[in-house]
């Protein structure tokens, strides 16, 4: 097998701000933390070999699959995949908006099927409506009751408390019932779903969100293919108001289940170490940098778009998290979003090299939009900077600290992407109205 590429500092800047002959072209961690293995996939050579469409479907072979009980569990090399998507009923219209924009870009060509998820019955319109808009097979599930309900252990006067609190101090969605419920089955109970057995992978959907770019090759097959767990487009600033234990929690299950931690785990681009934590005894310190002893700076996948890996969140380490912090009531007594807790869940217990940056899919979810630099993709979208989205999720008037580099930067490593200007200073910026993040030398994907 060919060795990989391993990205010099040089062809990363050239990748940030200058126009590249592949579209495909995504960029990938280039820190120390990604050791390199001669024996490890390619991606981007798969991309370059296998982009163009190569594996989209004909009409007899998408209704040969379908006949096939459980997508062909023993013979099909086609990916067990699916689209998912938890939706009410009166959120049809923006269901459709989605289904339309993915189909046309993408699922068309790879009828892979769609599974839709709600805590009560679909209507009859509802189905009519989603099946019409694709060629492939489309599910319909209910949640479980006991997926969809406050547990036994939590105190219902303190979670009424924390309702009305997070309300009262705008916290987006706190005084909420039914979004803790959604968190809370998002993060621990979604890849349990008895219709999901059958699948490996998947890929999850909102409804009212945009795909602004033509996809000319298979996800799943990229993600299989290369041995990828989880895939993101966007690694964003979350609001630390929702969450104030998390990280406590989280340093408490490293201590307790320190044989769950991946030996190539990275967490230093999650942590702020300029605030050292008095209590955290565990360190994922890269052959590079950082100690990792600091407190958590409220990075995140933004995982209202995410490919992942069914198995990876079915293992034993990730359900032992999940359970650890089930059980601590966070979800109830503060507001616990999924995404965090993927994110550290991946950074955890999957090491940095099989986690993917789709830099090449156009999306936008409510303010957040992605949108890749080069034309070659085939968008309908104007290119964002790579930090367009860093901090939109956190109130401007929040006393929240920032960590010294965007999300993402932080994340795809050093060298070029966190250089800054000769004689830049965050804090002149921010006094003069900017940000404080002006200051790359790079100012990122334009």
């Amino acid at each position: 097998m060919p060795q990989p590429h391993l990205w010099k500092r040089s062809e990363v800047i050239d990748a940030l701000d200058q126009p590249i002959s592949n579209p495909y072209q995504v960029l990938r961690p280039t820190d120390a933390s990604v050791k390199p293995n001669k024996h490890a996939p390619d991606p981007m050579k798969w991309l370059e070999e296998n982009s163009n469409n190569k594996y989209a479907e004909t009409a007899k072979e998408r209704d040969f699959w379908r006949s096939v009980p459980a997508w062909g569990k023993h013979i099909s090399p086609k990916p067990r995949a699916a689209l998912i998507s938890l939706v009410r009923n009166s959120e049809l219209e923006g269901l459709m908006q989605s289904m339309r924009q993915l189909e046309y870009h993408w699922n068309r060509k790879y009828n892979y099927p769609w599974v839709f998820f709600n805590d009560e019955e679909f209507s009859d319109e509802f189905k009519a409506a989603t099946q019409n808009l694709t060629n492939a097979q489309c599910y319909y599930e209910v949640v479980p009751q006991e997926h969809w309900s406050l547990p036994d252990w939590i105190d219902e006067g303190r979670f009424m408390n924390s309702l009305e609190y997070l309300g009262a101090i705008g916290v987006g969605k706190g005084w909420m019932v039914s979004y803790r419920h959604m968190c809370r089955w998002n993060s621990g109970f979604f890849y349990k779903h008895p219709r999901l057995k059958d699948f490996d992978w998947y890929w999850r959907v909102e409804p009212d969100v945009h795909f602004f770019c033509s996809i000319d090759y298979d996800i799943f097959r990229f993600m299989r293919d290369n041995n990828l767990k989880y895939g993101f487009n966007m690694n964003i600033l979350d609001d630390a108001r929702s969450f104030p234990s998390l990280w406590s929690r989280t340093r408490s299950f490293i201590n307790a289940h320190p044989e769950h931690i991946h030996p190539d785990a990275d967490l230093d681009w999650l942590l702020d170490n300029d605030s050292p934590s008095s209590s955290s005894s565990a360190t994922f310190s890269s052959a590079g940098g950082g100690g990792g002893s600091g407190e958590y700076n409220n990075c995140q996948f933004f995982s209202n778009f995410e490919v992942g890996s069914l198995a990876f969140f079915r293992s034993a380490a990730n359900e032992a998290y999940f359970n650890w912090l089930d059980r601590a009531g966070g979800f109830y007594y503060e507001r616990f979003g999924d995404a965090p807790i993927h994110t550290l869940s991946v950074a955890m217990f999957v090491p940095k090299s099989e986690i993917w940056f789709f830099r090449d899919i156009g999306y936008q979810h409510d303010i957040n939009r992605h949108c890749p630099p080069n034309s070659a993709h085939r968008c309908d979208c104007e290119p964002t900077r790579l930090d367009e989205n860093f901090y939109k999720l956190v109130p401007l008037e929040s006393p929240q600290r920032k960590p010294a580099d965007t999300c993402i930067r932080r994340f795809l490593g050093g060298g070029g992407l966190v250089e800054k200007k000769e004689g830049w200073n965050a804090d002149v910026e921010r006094a003069w109205g900017g940000d404080g993040y002006g200051g790359y030398v790079l100012s990122g994907l334009e």
